[in-house]
């Protein structure tokens, strides 16, 4: 017999999974409490407001990227490797948790409460890494740049991209999806890399 899913863990499921389907603005206590057949009052054992609530998701879904780039590229001792991890555990993440992925990306509202720092500098976890896997490169000879946080940012953002075009079903029909994301992400390391370094 399967342990029950605490209660908790399904209102975050379930907030979740509407937020992915019908976005912040549509999302409310009553709706998930409907879908979770209890009352709005037990959601409220667990969250202050809608805002705690997405607070939470935020929180638990950054920290699962980070996990997973984390574990992606443990073993790594290379800063050339680790950072072709980095880039290719980030894309595998996103597509294969796109709830997750959207909630860390894409919510956005005027009416929720601003990201407390402290957790937003926590959120960057996976971000400082490829931050400091690039320092390490650029003083192995194996990059060339000045920056290395605006560097990484450029390189999330190009990921981004890469993710968001698979999962919101923008790519050119004509273009394989898998050969898309392979060479994506070549083109983002090769780009980076002294071109001496290139094999």
């Amino acid at each position: 017999m399967s342990e029950e899913v605490p209660l908790r863990d399904q209102i975050l499921d379930i907030s979740r999974h509407l937020l992915y389907e019908e976005g912040y603005k549509s999302l409310s206590m009553r709706k998930i409490a409907k879908q979770a057949d209890v009352s709005a009052t037990s959601i409220y054992l667990y969250f202050e407001n809608k805002d705690h609530l997405l607070h939470t998701l935020i929180e638990e879904s950054v920290e699962d990227l980070s996990r997973f780039i984390e574990s992606e590229t443990l073993s790594k001792t290379d800063s050339i490797e680790r950072f072709k991890a980095i880039t290719e555990s980030y894309v595998q993440f996103g597509l294969e948790n796109p709830e997750k992925y959207e909630i860390i990306y894409k919510v956005r509202s005027d009416s929720m409460a601003r990201y407390p720092k402290e957790k937003f500098r926590k959120a960057r976890r996976a971000y400082e890494l490829l931050v400091k896997t690039i320092e390490e490169s650029v003083n192995n000879g194996l990059m060339e740049v000045d920056q290395p946080v605006v560097a990484a940012y450029s390189i999330w953002a190009q990921l981004h991209g890469v993710v968001s075009v698979v999962l919101n079903k923008r790519l050119d029909s004509r273009i394989d999806k898998q050969q898309f994301i392979e060479e994506s992400i070549e083109h983002v390391v090769q780009g980076f890399l002294i071109r001496t370094t290139v094999s």
